[in-house]
């Protein structure tokens, strides 16, 4: 008798692992298939990461502007160094006055520049744009 409790012993340990083993192999993909798509949306619904752009801004004010024209009694420095850097650029080095545009750029800093374009500018208010090496370009 002690042979056949043995043997089915034996046979129902190896049912359970079978068991065990046609549980895993039939449950395993459909909990894979659940993680999957639960991380699929959870990246889909995060936020997508912003880095830090200490270049970067917003487009506040665009007028024209008139360099080297006395608006008072005295002008400005600033201005008449603009006027006579565009002067000699175009090559007519005089007391004309010069159109410009004026951008002013709020940083994300918090900080304004201001920017003197060609009257060919084609910013507005609004427009997200990232400042390099002195200029103003595209936020792309």
């Amino acid at each position: 008798m002690g042979t056949r409790n043995r043997d089915l012993e034996t046979l129902s340990q190896l049912s359970l692992v079978a068991l065990i083993v046609v549980a895993c192999v039939v449950g395993i993909p459909p909990i894979f298939n659940v993680v999957v798509e639960a991380v699929a949306q959870s990246r889909i619904m995060a936020p997508p990461i912003r880095f830090a752009c200490r270049s970067c801004g917003e487009v506040e004010d665009v007028r024209e502007v008139m360099l080297g024209a006395a608006k008072h009694a005295g002008s400005t420095v600033v201005g008449d160094a603009y006027a006579i850097a565009l002067s000699l650029l175009t090559g007519k080095l005089g007391s004309e006055p010069v159109k410009v545009l004026e951008v002013e750029v709020r940083l994300q800093d918090g900080s304004v520049r201001v920017f003197h374009e060609r009257m060919s500018s084609t910013w507005n208010p609004g427009d997200r744009v990232k400042v390099s090496m002195g200029r103003i370009k595209p936020l792309s």
